[in-house]
């Protein structure tokens, strides 16, 4: 039916306003009219009646309508005002409509304006019903989204606006809905990775205009994961697209957690049930059979569809169903019933089985079906409260957790075990063990243990859990996790329920960590070198007792400083670069200073190496203390310097004086003495480059490899030999010794390999080779031919090699001989290039 408006007619002519409401309440029937013929008599009715639309004059004593417009304004701010006046204008319908009118009609001649007005006041307060109803239905809904725990949301049709989302987002989130209001995807940051392709399929089927609902991982900024379902789903619009997206998204987190708990209810209770040796049945409402231990099949030969859905009469003789069927109608009855029928058993006997029917139930008392337990009784070995004992244990199940079960009754101090700790202690279960039996088969240093938590069980109603070792009768020792919980009844301890789990590996496991741990600290702080651990920040997270020793800061200071507060030869910078570089580099070798706390200075060298420390990468570094390498190579410096200068000079002036004399008058002896006074010079320059060793190279620069060869070749001695540059490479070096270390090699190839051999020099991945087809590198376990004075030539001096490998040390690079194709193959890796 439809609600009736109440309108109050203001005109100051009492005859028209009474004609007005005649004709109104006879244009709609759900008219009431009330008339009054001034403002202010008007606007005591309001405040006493409820007033659906005023319909008012303008011309008016004391108060005009517009007026008394603005003083309903104040009061009644969305209430429908009509103004209904005989001298209308533009300047009057201006100041109605600025003070808020609802409808503007200027009264005519004849009784079609009163059809007109009736027809503007219905619209009036229907609009405002209308508009009141969309508000309140608004406020309800959000009402509703703020009392909900679900996250409610309102998306654009392709996910990149967010239209609506309740402060249950925040909640399950961890974040504020501004970010999701800046960024509408910003939800998707905080979706596990593993998940978020499923989470984007999803959101792609709704927006292609399908439901779609996933079950997601979301982990919060605080680091707790959450498990969150979402629904979501498509709102179309007049031509059936996409138009918007809304759904929930509720938190599941219980609801997981419950379910993996019911799984691993389920799966231990299967374990146990078909560890029983006694037939376990589950029946439906239909008296089907639907769920049943591996013991079934094993008696009665079945196979696992053949029992599905089967009666509880398939397996017994058909001469004693009847009896079945009077113990269902029973255990429908009382809720439990016991019955004695033989099993027909896998090779065609009859089995005496007694089973116990237990009715089930939910939690409203609404059938489930039954369940059997029934028990071989065809021996002497049927014990009846063993088969109470079991299923009462059954209960325990998902409550403790273990290996073998057992119980200790406190009336009779008698102990029971299951099949399953018989079989873990290694005993037979001939008979029923005694309590200091049960405790002998521990090890004699964790008896006390186990009798310490029986006793406390016992007279305080505690639970324990311990982790001790047993021994078996083969003598085999085991670690085992026991656990024990009392029962209690009437406030007494009436039994001691519990489990052992046989933790053997996992024991083992930890020890040998423990070992390997004191190995590593042992090794650690065992070395006569400093040794030190930072972090990818370059702060020490570890320090070896030499770097205590010899810093003479303590442990707890060094842990708090970084290498550049020790390092007094590199800045801060350098140091930090250093770092940086140290997981691209992989190794680092170099020559550095270190300040001790008390101001002293040890030279040292620093090999630094990537690891793993605690699951974290890291940098080990070793700093080998160098000072007496730098005071032999001062001394050999010095030597160096006497060399160079004590037989350089009378050699020159030797090979000056034969030169002069050859010039007047040569002869086979002067040639000899020339070549022998040659062969000293090139030993004195060998000499002088080996006393460089030890040097770090510290002058890097780009350098075209190629172009260096060919420049090298052109100072060595090459008779006929072939030069083949097969190189493009430009590598950072020292320029110089660079130039050292080619010349050698392209010597030690035209000295060895005869006048005709092919010198080829080519790249590598992470270097360069310089190969020759001569006769190739002496074999034999005494053969170093990098050692300093070896030489084949009876002319060498034997150090080029020497010089070879000092030079490439000095840049932190690696040579080594190997045979080529038919010649010698020096290959020079650990190179660095320049891209």
């Amino acid at each position: 039916m439809a609600a009736g408006m109440e309108i109050l007619h203001v005109d100051d002519e009492p005859g028209f306003a009474e004609m007005a409401s005649e004709f109104l309440t006879r244009r709609d029937d759900r008219f009431t009219v009330h008339t009054t013929t001034n403002p202010e008599e008007a606007m005591s009715y309001l405040r006493d009646n409820q007033v659906d639309c005023v319909v008012s004059d303008h011309d008016m004593p004391g108060k005009n309508g517009i007026e008394f417009l603005e003083a309903v304004r104040e009061q009644y701010p969305d209430l429908p005002f009509i103004l209904f006046t005989g001298k209308g204008s533009e300047e009057v319908a201006s100041d109605a409509i600025s003070a808020g009118v609802t409808d503007y009609l200027q009264k005519e001649g004849g009784t079609s304006q009163y059809a007109v007005l009736a027809n503007r006041i219905v619209n009036a307060v229907e609009q405002t019903r209308a508009r009141r109803r969309v508000d309140e239905t608004e406020q309800k809904l959000t009402q509703l989204a703020e009392k909900t725990d679900d996250i409610l949301y309102m998306f654009s049709a392709d996910w990149s606006e967010l239209l609506f989302v309740n402060s249950a987002f925040e909640d399950i989130w961890g974040l504020p809905t501004d970010e999701l209001e800046a960024d509408a995807t910003a939800f998707m940051e905080h979706v596990h990775p593993e998940d978020r392709d499923d989470v984007q399929q999803a959101m792609n089927q709704v927006s292609a205009g399908t439901v779609g609902d996933v079950e997601y991982r979301v982990i919060r900024p605080d680091g707790q994961q959450r498990w969150v379902r979402a629904d979501s789903k498509p709102v179309l619009d007049a031509d059936g697209n996409v138009d918007r997206i809304v759904g929930f998204v509720r938190d599941i987190t219980d609801r997981k957690a419950h379910e993996r708990e019911l799984r691993e209810e389920r799966a231990f209770v299967e374990q146990t049930l078909d560890a029983l040796d006694d037939i376990f049945l589950v029946f439906d409402t239909e008296f089907r059979l639907h769920r049943w231990n591996e013991q079934v099949l094993d008696v009665t030969g079945s196979a696992a569809d053949d029992v599905t859905g089967a009666k509880p009469t398939a397996f017994v003789p058909e001469d004693q169903r009847a009896e079945v069927s009077d113990a269902l109608d029973a255990v429908l009855e009382t809720g439990t019933a016991t019955v004695q029928v033989d099993v027909l058993a896998a090779d065609g006997e009859r089995v005496p089985y007694e089973f116990v029917l237990t009715r089930l139930v939910d939690d409203e008392g609404d059938d489930l079906g039954f369940a059997s337990i029934g028990r071989d009784i065809s021996g002497k070995h049927a014990r009846e409260a063993e088969l109470e004992r079991a299923h009462d244990l059954l209960g325990q199940a998902k409550e403790i957790a273990g290996v073998g079960g057992w119980e200790l009754d406190t009336e009779t101090m008698e102990m029971y075990w299951t099949d399953h700790l018989y079989d873990l202690l290694g005993v037979d279960c001939e008979r029923a063990p005694s309590l200091d039996e049960s405790l002998d088969v521990y090890h004699e240093d964790d008896r006390e243990i186990v009798e310490d938590a029986l006793h406390r069980a016992l007279e305080d109603g505690e639970s324990f859990d311990v982790t001790v070792r047993l021994r078996r009768p083969d003598g085999e020792l085991r670690w085992v996790r026991s656990q024990g919980r009392p029962v209690v009844e009437d406030g007494e301890v009436v039994s001691v329920r519990g489990a052992v789990q046989d933790v053997t590996v996992q024991q083992t496991r930890e020890r040998e960590l423990e070992q390997a741990r004191q190995d590593y600290e042992t090794l650690f702080n065992g070395m006569n070198d400093m040794a030190w651990v930072m972090d990818t920040d370059g702060q020490f997270v570890a320090a070896n007792d030499a770097a205590v020793e010899k810093t003479g800061y303590s442990r707890d200071e060094l842990l708090s400083m970084s290498p550049a507060d020790i390092d007094a030869s590199h800045g801060e910078s350098e140091v930090l670069e250093l770092i940086e570089r140290l997981p691209e580099d992989e190794t680092q070798v170099f020559e550095t200073v270190h300040e001790t706390s008390d101001g002293r200075e040890i030279p040292v060298e620093i090999n630094s190496s990537v690891v793993s420390y605690r699951g974290e990468a890291a940098a080990l570094s070793i700093a080998r203390d160098i000072t007496d390498r730098k005071h032999r190579e001062q001394r050999l410096e010095q030597f160096a310097s006497v060399v160079s200068h004590d037989l350089r000079n009378p050699l020159a002036v030797a090979k000056g004086r034969v030169k002069l004399v050859r010039a007047d008058r040569d002869s086979e002896n002067l040639e000899q003495a020339a070549e022998s006074l040659a062969r000293m010079d090139g030993l004195i320059e060998d000499l002088l480059t080996l006393a460089r060793k030890g040097e770090a190279v510290r002058d890097w620069e780009p350098v075209e490899l190629g172009d260096l060869i060919e420049e090298a070749w052109r100072h060595v001695a090459t008779a006929d030999a072939t030069l083949r540059v097969e190189t493009t490479r430009r590598i950072l070096a020292d320029r110089s010794r660079l130039q050292q270390l080619v010349e050698n090699l392209l010597a030690n190839a035209t000295e060895h390999g005869g006048s005709d051999v092919t010198v080829t020099v080519g790249d590598l991945a992470d270097g360069f080779y310089v190969e020759d087809d001569g006769a190739g590198i002496p074999t034999g376990d005494d053969v170093d031919v990098f050692e300093a004075g070896y030489s084949e030539d009876p002319d060498g001096t034997g150090f080029g090699l020497s010089i070879v490998e000092q030079v490439a040390e000095a840049h932190g690079w690696r040579v080594e001989a190997t045979e080529g194709d038919g010649g010698a193959r020096f290959e020079v890796t650990g190179v660095e290039s320049d891209a």
